[in-house]
């Protein structure tokens, strides 16, 4: 009986309030008009054929309009007629299958051409064909010949082009909607423009005008017919682009009861005042308008103002507590604002209240236990708002409630069955990503029944919470990260039966996956099974028949990969994860029927073999993940047909030979890594010529020879290049300063959630970081290390102002480093050991204040080493070993003089004499030699004694020598003989 009370107070309240949200789109229709829809009622064959001429111009993929056969055309699907003269009164063909289902939107819908044969329905009242898929055409002009029309609803129908001025002829019109169907939440485009709004003043009747999404911006004259329309009670002009706030004289709008101005970022203007003299607004929308300025007092004469949607703006604390006054409130929307502090108490006067939204604010205080106050409370979000604290018990005083969300908080202590004791209707509750635990007992009942749980990261365990067992009607369960070490209880099987989205991982859980084979919704939906991160040991038999996101990644699974049963339907599998575990074996080649497979993660477990050819049939795959495997052979030409294709990751593997020349059809890859692998081939050109959008090139520890092509530069989005252990021989290209993001301190553009790690070496101690997709976006990154790379370090590379990492080690470069090498302000690892660098170490190197590794050994370099700054605290001497003339800190020998060179003083050598000391020491030998020979000759032709004395020398050491020469020939003879 309990359960009955609280369904129907709440199908009565959740009546209420879709009254208010959608009022304005009851069709407004003569209340003394009968339609009627019997089968033996037929319409004029004149309407008859226009109905039919109408279908052959429409696009139906899904049969919608499959009843229109035969005489009786007002029994066809859509067709309302009078109920005395036959005729055709209503036309109602919007798209009545929900948008938000994935994959049934589209095909439903109609497209086409909207044939003239319509205007034929001459006494047509009502025509809707919101909702479909028109491909951008124009409203028809024809529209404008339809006299008798009441109801015109275009919305959501991917129409485009400048609003015929022709539809001011409709002037019975009541109702006018060509914007986006509010119910809508996922295409928020209308292409529709109009730059005079002038011919809304033949619409004097309207009563209905909804223009959200419209494009407006050029239409600001226009907007004075507007104010024509004085038998407005709704007015939308929503996101139009209006970029003033129109002025609305209440004495033309007295019938208004719903406005709405949102999105049209008003933010330098003040909330007109004139607003509140709109007495009787029942709904008010001024959300995302950037609005700042308090409205203190600005609804107090509003006395019917139910709906206020103030979200997504700048308002503070105050204004909150000036709304607080406003008793007719029965929905409040104030996230995203720049709300802070506490939660006003004041907010316990509300007590109308059904809806309350402060998500997304900077609050920062606890939840006042005033709240509990407002016993009419459905929804109440509270998300994401750094609150702190402790939650009160009066939240359990709210019986009416529906949805609690206040996850992504700060919020602490302890909950208990007393905080839920009253919340009988409750089917949303979401404490996610706080700091508190539930701790109730384990006999507990509680008085709800959830649809939905969202108790991630906070602590549940380390037991599987008992009171769960109770709960019959869960679609959604998140309880990641709950501190649950466990085995699955065998009742925990039985409520997985109907849940939709099951998401267990990072917790201690234990146990075979072999308990969840077998299960199947009752509903024939597909489901999500996520289970990473735990600790579920034993094989996998057989891959669920109905999961379409199934990750069973980071356990200790062991056996071979399941083939799908041939006779179970498992084309909807769309993410496969079974990464990071220890299955061995080869990749089935049964995996090639799922075909509407996304995302393949394999890696970091024991495959052997050759990759299946047929995984190129995956024409939706956007993600390939086999690294860390034992995969051998060829990569597969056949990958070449995976255009779709976003990240390719196949290292450390034993991948052979050259890259298939098919690969460069990948034109939309951003990832790719063939690091750790066999391939020998050239870099080849198509790599740069092909893949614009590749922001991560990894090919480390391959056999890669050749030159690198400057074809390379054309990838302006590359963040990270690793081409090191390779035989890459020549230059370095001179445009890499062509790689703009690594020359910009923003972050790249990678936005996908890819669940993979990238490795990205450091080269910090020989030890390789990793990087996951997460943050991948953040690194900017060089390796060229361990190649056969010549010529000196090209300037370009100094232009990389947003580089973190740079290895050019083990290679033949020469030459100097750059002065330019300061313009480096983001780097925090620089390795250059191991080539042939020569010259000082230029003192802009201490300018680098983030680098926090550095290596220069085994070059030529000489001189005194910088010091300051970062530098200072790099004191290993290793940094520097196997550079002979360098000197100073952290090297144990002093240099001649502490005075640091200069930038442009002389350059000194490793005994610290500069250039121009051994210029002049070379310049004085030749002039010197000349002078000490003169001076001999001279004296011995001016000085007799000394001349006869010194050819004396000379006679008698000829003759000694002469005289040695005979006697060793003499006795060298005796010998041989």
């Amino acid at each position: 009986m309990e359960h009955f009370l609280c369904s129907s107070s709440s199908l009565l309240l959740h009546f209420l309030l879709s009254f208010i949200l959608f009022a304005s789109q009851i069709p407004f229709a003569s209340s003394n008009q009968a339609y009627y829809n019997y089968s033996n009622v037929t319409c004029t064959e004149s309407e008859r054929r226009a109905l039919l001429q109408f279908k052959d111009g429409l696009i139906d993929e899904s049969n919608r309009l499959s009843s229109w056969i035969g005489e009786r055309c007002c029994s066809w699907e859509g067709v309302d007629c009078h109920n005395t003269t036959d005729s055709v009164l209503k036309l109602d063909l919007r798209n009545k299958v929900p948008i938000y289902e994935d994959g049934h939107y589209c095909k439903n819908c109609l497209g086409g051409q909207l044939s003239p044969s319509l205007v034929n329905l001459t006494n047509l009242q009502y025509l809707d064909l919101s909702l479909n898929n028109f491909s951008r055409i124009q409203i028809p002009t024809f529209f404008g010949l339809f006299k008798s029309l009441r109801y015109l609803n275009l919305s959501s129908a991917e129409l485009a082009g400048e609003i015929p001025y022709h539809l001011g002829n409709c002037s019975h019109l009541r109702y006018l909607d060509l914007g986006v169907a509010t119910q809508n939440s996922y295409i928020t485009q209308n292409w529709l423009r109009s730059k005079d709004l002038g011919w809304l003043a033949g619409l004097s009747s309207l009563e209905g005008l909804v223009l959200s999404w419209v494009d407006l911006s050029a239409a600001e004259d226009g907007l004075k017919a507007i104010k024509m329309l004085s038998s407005l009670t709704t007015l939308k002009l929503d996101f139009c682009k209006l970029f003033i706030i129109p002025h609305l004289s209440p004495a033309n709008f007295t019938s208004l009861s719903t406005l709405d101005l949102s999105g049209n970022n008003f933010g330098k203007y003040m909330v007109p005042s004139w607003l509140h003299n709109l007495t009787i607004l029942h709904d008010l929308r001024l959300s995302s308008n950037n609005l700042s300025v308090p409205i203190h007092g600005l609804f107090g004469q509003m006395t019917s103002l139910a709906l206020l949607d103030l979200g997504y703006n700048r308002f503070d604390a105050s204004t909150l507590k000036s709304l607080c006054n406003v008793s007719s409130l029965t929905y409040l929307d104030m996230n995203n604002n720049n709300l802070q502090g506490s939660i006003p108490s004041e907010i316990g006067q509300l007590i109308s209240l059904t809806y309350l939204d402060l998500s997304y604010n900077d609050w920062q205080g606890s939840i006042p236990s005033e709240i509990g106050q407002l016993v009419k409370l459905t929804e109440l979000l509270l998300f994401s708002s750094r609150l702190n604290g402790t939650i009160p018990y009066s939240l359990g005083q709210l019986m009416n409630l529906q949805t609690l969300d206040i996850s992504y908080n700060s919020l602490t202590g302890v909950l208990s069955e007393h905080h839920f004791s009253k919340l009988k209707c409750l089917k949303k509750l979401d404490l996610s990503e706080n700091s508190f635990s539930l701790n109730v007992s384990s006999s507990w009942v509680p008085p709800f029944q959830l649809q939905y749980i969202g108790m991630q990261s906070i602590k549940l365990g380390p037991r599987f919470p008992e009171w769960l067992r109770m709960q019959q009607e869960v679609e959604q369960l998140y309880i990641n990260n709950a501190s649950i070490s466990d085995a699955i209880p065998s009742w925990f099987r039985e409520l997985c039966y109907d849940i939709k989205y099951l998401d267990l991982s990072n917790n201690n859980i234990t146990g075979s996956p072999l308990e969840f084979k077998e299960m199947k919704s009752h509903h024939g939906e597909d489901r999500a099974l996520l289970l990473s991160s735990n600790k579920m040991e034993g094989s996998l038999k057989s891959f669920p028949s109905d999961i379409w996101y199934l990750d069973l990644s980071q356990n200790f699974l062991t056996g071979h990969i399941p083939k799908p049963d041939a006779n179970q339907t498992v084309v909807r599998m769309i993410y496969l994860r079974l990464n990071n575990n220890h299955f061995r074996g080869t990749i089935p080649e049964d995996l090639c029927r799922l075909k509407s497979l996304a995302e393949l993660e394999l890696s970091n477990n024991h495959l052997s073999g050759r990759v299946p050819m047929c995984l190129g049939t995956l024409r939706d795959l956007w993600i390939l993940n086999l690294a860390n495997n034992r995969l051998y052979g060829q990569i597969p030409s056949s990958l070449g047909n995976l255009k779709g294709l976003n990240s390719l990751l196949l290292y450390g593997n034993k991948f052979v030979g050259k890259l298939p020349s098919s690969m460069q059809n990948l034109t939309g890859l951003q990832l790719l890594d063939l690091g750790e692998n066999r391939l020998k081939d050239i870099i080849p050109s198509w790599i740069g010529e092909r893949f614009s959008k590749l922001m991560f090139l990894r090919l480390q520890s391959n056999n890669f020879h050749g030159g690198i092509s400057n074809k390379l530069c054309q990838i302006s989005n590359l963040q990270v290049l690793n081409l090191a252990h390779n035989n890459l021989t020549g230059n370095i290209p001179q445009c890499f300063n062509n790689f703009t993001v690594m020359a910009s301190n923003d972050p790249g553009k990678y936005h996908q959630g890819i669940n993979n790690e990238i490795s990205l070496q450091n080269f910090k101690g020989g030890r390789e970081l990793e990087y996951s997709s997460e943050n991948v976006m953040f690194v900017k990154s060089i390796s060229l290390s361990a190649n056969n790379l010549v010529g000196e370090i090209p300037d370009g590379i100094m232009d990389l102002t947003g580089l973190q990492i740079l290895n050019l080690s083990q290679n033949h470069l020469s030459g100097r480093i750059s002065k330019k090498i300061a313009n480096l302000k983001q780097l925090e690892t620089l390795d250059l050991s191991m080539n042939e660098l020569f010259g000082a170490i230029p003192p802009s190197l201490s300018a680098l204040d983030s680098l926090s590794f550095l290596n220069l050994s085994y070059n030529n370099l000489s001189g005194p080493i910088p010091s300051g700054n970062q530098l200072q605290t790099l004191t290993d001497p290793s940094i520097y070993e196997g550079n002979s003339g360098l000197c100073g800190k952290p090297l144990p020998n002093n240099c001649l003089q502490d005075k640091l060179p200069v930038e442009k003083g002389p350059i000194l050598d490793d005994k610290g004499h500069n250039e121009s000391d051994w210029s002049w020491f070379y310049a004085g030998i030749g002039p010197g030699f000349a002078a000490g020979l003169l001076g001999v000759l001279g004296i011995l032709i001016f000085k007799e004694s000394w001349s006869y004395a010194y050819f004396r020398f000379l006679e008698n050491a000829y003759d000694k020598i002469c005289v040695m020469i005979a006697l060793k020939t003499a006795h060298l003879r005796r010998n041989f003989h």
